[in-house]
């Protein structure tokens, strides 16, 4: 009772703090400047296939016009799409694709539900899936590929549409819809970068967009569009001389003014090891060895071994090139048909710099997953066999080591090429209004990487003597020892569909419109490694081959009724069969009651479902380097831990690595598809009003309530590890290594008591994609939207959009059971807004915009016991200090049109200079915020 009073209270806050003033956000109900319904043109609207004047239907829609983007500073649909409230910002990104399966790429997620549930078109239609799938499971859209010039407006459905749409429009449905006709040449450019330095925040822009043809006079038009991209990098090391004080504190090894941040594994390097036990010399016999090899420069020999600064070579920030084209044709046939064609084509690449490769020689055997033989492969980092050039000692030594001689060939690129044609008939027949398309799109990615060993070729460079340590080695040589390596993807998709409505019957609201349709799919899906990563020769980097594809049909039907003038009801019903998977049949019902003429009640009822993706249901399988604790080893690595800081120096070095032999340790998981899944299910329901205070005003207010069950998912290697003695087989262990028997001994000296490993380590767990969890998600969506006619002083618009989370739980398979709500902790705010003021008169325009982020905990959920309230005053955080504050910045605008055919403008972002919010905690995020400016220009002849 209370959590709804409190949600109650914050809704007519909101609403009685924003509408009183006239400012906020709502749809397009707001006729004071509704010049469009002017011409009463009835369009479809994204959530139904029937077309209508009003774009307020039953289900809750946001529409992003042009206009908006244009002030916001938005040149990318990614930017675009942050404009929404509903779009949670937790998908997939190329600015952290540098360890993903799917790097170089963007999604976009709705409600917290991930890229699975929500579904992007263009145009009322599906885009291409990336080449690549997310976390080798989920198919998405990269929304990066599309060309933000060409946007008219987006649409962004918040309601469950999967009997609209199909699969995956579980959390809602964005839709992007283009420009249709376009006359003349326009070019566009803009530079963005941060005041204080032009190496953040750096972004290049530019558009071309060229037509002809006059559709009503010409009965034709033909356009192309095209967009060119950049994103300007910057490395680690850059980042880490610019730290506040309190960031490094919590993050020392970003400090590269204290050694603990400094690398062992040097250029020259340290030699590392132990003199035999029978050694000539008794003083010396087993002993440890740690010393720099010669040659170490002065400035990087401390405590008599050679450093190395491994953040000067690693990005901070990815470099991006983009190239997207779009070009749409239409041609009128006759007063009842018309043709049209679309193509849509693009590039992108985004480069991300890695940390230089280093040798590791620990004795402990590293494994990966061999995807042919279906086995654990193991390798031993080599030492320096006697007689080697650089091993000055009678016995064989290790080298901890960098391979520092062409630091610029180590980088991850992440690439894709997309394609997409389709071409179309519009026409009208005995009564029927029918559209009808054929298509053909697909996605090619690549990901080509630099950094991991090949097994035979490093170990022959090494112990031959070919490979010269600490000397300038031919390029080729380190092509061979650490090799191009990577994989690729492709998507394709062809299709046809055909949809037709008519008008029915009369009723007391209007005409009953009836929907029929249908469509025909083929998909395929493939993810293959290279084969030197097949072959198992690429040291603890494990492959995937997947391939698969499928035969997608569906039909369906709506029926408009607007049973009174007041009362309009609609019902649809789709019948969907992808692949093996049984027939699923998904209703939903739309309600609105129109009270007055200022007060409109709406609410939807749906199912939703998405069919299980390629890559969990096709052939073959993947593999991924993964961590977490070990149970049977991890309170022992802490005692471990605990001893060897009671040691010198070199004990010290090594309490890390004991620690993490057994706590946050890392092994490959296998995981295999599984052709039995079901589909993911959920149900979906809304409720909401449409207010219209004044004619200048409006106001909506949407309750939504999503539940997701047969959630596809892996068990995860946690469930694994601690039912390892109930389900065993899942779990493959090693024999303890070498190195786990000297800490143990070391420790148990420094310590006085026996310590040491009982077991080996884990060395790979194995999975398989199971209908396994569930979700439930609920909040209250708020929009206000106010026009204002000043007169002689120009129009005003203000605008609010605030989303308000009431549920987020998880379901916890181990206890199951749904976990406490996650609301209020560190990713999930209670309140999330946008706020903005646009004002414009004649060739003037200017406005600002502001973003919020209510009070969030410190910890990411209840389990998270390391940032507690107990746990943060034990490390002298106070409680105030154990959360996130509120968080608000402000963006300025303004344009000038006044020259002629150009029009020119700024954007000032975090105008206030609002600095990243402290999180005390390491591992944050970069707290680079700042103030940045964007200049732009647009010319038109």
């Amino acid at each position: 009772m209370r959590k709804q009073i409190k949600v109650k209270a914050i809704v007519i806050a909101l609403t009685l703090s924003f509408g009183s003033h006239s400012s906020g956000w709502a749809q397009d109900l707001v006729k004071a400047n509704a010049d469009e319904k002017s011409s009463a043109q009835r369009v479809v609207v994204t959530g139904s296939n029937v077309k209508r004047i009003d774009a307020e239907t039953a289900a809750p829609l946001q529409i992003i016009s042009k206009a908006e983007i244009m002030q916001s500073g938005a040149v990318t649909v990614k930017d675009i799409l942050e404009l929404s409230t509903s779009n949670d910002r937790s998908a997939i990104s190329d600015l952290s694709g540098a360890n993903s399966w799917a790097s170089g790429a963007s999604g976009v997620s709705l409600r917290n539900l991930g890229v699975s549930a929500t579904l992007v078109l263009i145009n009322g239609r599906r885009l291409p899936s990336f080449g690549f799938a997310d976390g080798l499971q989920n198919t998405f859209v990269n929304v990066d590929a599309i060309p933000a010039s060409a946007v008219e407006r987006v649409e962004i459905l918040r309601d469950g549409a999967s009997a609209i749409y199909g699969s995956s429009a579980i959390a809602g449905v964005v839709n992007i819809i283009t420009r249709k006709d376009f006359k003349g040449v326009q070019i566009s450019a803009s530079k963005q970068q941060s005041v204080i330095n032009r190496k953040l925040n750096n972004q290049s822009f530019a558009n071309l967009t060229a037509g002809f043809g006059d559709l009503d006079k010409d009965g034709y038009n033909l356009f192309a569009s095209l967009d060119l991209y950049k994103r300007g990098s910057y490395k680690d090391d850059f980042v880490n001389r610019r730290l506040p004080e309190w960031y490094l504190k919590l993050n020392p090894a970003r400090d590269t003014g204290k050694i603990d941040s400094l690398s062992t594994g040097a250029f020259p390097g340290n030699y590392t090891g132990r003199y035999p036990a029978n050694y000539a010399d008794p003083k010396l016999a087993g002993t440890r060895i740690s010393k720099a090899m010669p040659g170490c420069a002065a400035e990087n020999l401390i405590d008599g071994l050679c450093r190395y600064n491994y953040w000067k070579d690693s990005d901070a920030m990815p470099g991006a090139e983009r190239a997207a084209f779009y070009s749409m044709a239409n041609l009128k046939i006759s007063d009842d048909m018309s043709a049209w064609a679309e193509i849509q084509l693009a590039d992108t690449k985004s480069t991300y710099n890695t940390a230089i490769p280093r040798s590791n020689v620990t004795g402990s055997s590293l494994s990966w997953y061999d995807s042919i033989k279906g086995e654990l492969q193991y390798f031993v980092d080599p030492t320096l066999p006697v007689g080697h050039p650089n091993n000055p000692y009678t016995f064989p030594i290790g080298l901890n080591y960098r391979f520092a001689d062409h630091p610029d060939m180590f980088k991850n690129i992440g690439g894709s090429q997309q394609y997409r044609a389709v071409a179309g008939l519009l026409g009208k027949t005995a009564g029927w209004e029918w559209d009808a398309a054929i298509g053909y799109m697909g996605g090619r990615a690549h990901q080509r990487q630099q950094l991991y060993r090949d097994r035979y070729e490093y170990t022959k460079a090494i112990t031959s003597g070919e490979y010269k340590f600490g000397q300038q080695n031919p390029r080729a040589l380190l092509d061979k020892m650490f090799p191009v390596m990577g994989s690729d993807g492709k998507s394709s998709e062809s299709w046809l569909d055909f949809k037709a409505s008519k008008e029915v019957m009369n009723l007391a609201g209007g005409p009953m419109t009836l929907v029929l349709g249908a469509d025909v799919r083929h998909e395929t899906f493939l993810h293959k490694s290279m084969d030197n990563i097949l072959q198992a020769r690429i040291v603890q980097f494990s492959g995937v081959s997947i391939d698969g594809s499928r035969n997608v049909s569906a039909a369906f039907a709506e029926l408009n009724a607007p049973i009174t003038k007041k009362l309009e009801l609609d019902f649809a019903l789709r019948a969907d069969k992808s692949g093996p998977t049984d027939l699923e049949v998904i209703p939903k019902a739309n309600a609105s009651y129109l009270v007055s003429d200022q007060l409109k009640i709406r609410g939807t009822m749906s199912r939703g479902y998405r069919a299980p993706s390629l890559p969990e249901t096709g052939n073959g399988g993947a593999s991924w380097f993964t961590g977490g604790d070990d149970p049977k080893r991890c309170d022992m690595a802490n005692k471990i831990y605990d001893a060897l800081m009671l040691g010198d120096a070199t004990d010290r070095s090594n309490a890390l690595t004991a620690y993490y032999s057994g706590c946050e340790t890392g092994f490959p998981s296998t995981v295999t598809p599984n052709p039995n899944l079901e589909p993911e299910r959920s149900r979906i329901y809304s409720l909401g009003f449409v207010l219209q205070p004044t004619k200048n005003t409006a106001i909506t207010l949407d309750y939504w309530n999503v539940s997701r069950f047969n959630e596809i998912a892996v068990r995860g290697s946690d469930y694994i590890l601690a039912n390892e003695d109930i389900r065993p087989g899942l779990v493959v262990r090693g024999a303890l290594s070498p190195q786990d028997i000297e800490f143990g001994q070391r420790a148990s000296q420094l310590a006085g008591v026996p310590l040491g490993f009982k077991v080996g380590p884990v060395q790979g767990v194995r999975d398989q994609y199971s209908n396994v969890t569930k979700s439930k998600m609920a909040g209250v969506d708020l929009s206000v939207r106010s026009n204002w006619n000043l007169g002689e002083y120009g129009r005003l618009t203000t605008n609010l959009e605030s989303t308000i989370q009431i549920d987020t739980l998880w379901f916890d398979t181990d206890k199951q059971r749904f976990s406490e709500n996650y609301v209020g902790y560190r990713y999930y705010p209670r309140v999330v807004s946008n706020l903005s003021a646009n004002w414009s008169k004649a060739v003037w325009s200017a406005g600002a915009r502001g973003y919020f982020q209510s009070e969030r905990k410190l910890a990411w959920g209840a389990d998270d016991t390391s940032n507690t309230i107990e746990a943060c005053a034990e490390r002298k955080v106070s409680a105030s200090g154990c959360k996130l504050g509120a968080d608000f910045t402000v963006d300025i605008y303004g344009s000038y049109s006044g020259f002629k055919d150009l029009r020119i403008g700024f954007n000032l972002f975090n105008v206030m200079n609002r600095k990243t919010q402290i999180e005390n905690r390491a591992g944050g995020p970069l707290p680079l915020r700042g103030t940045s400016l964007k200049l732009w220009g647009e010319y038109k002849f």
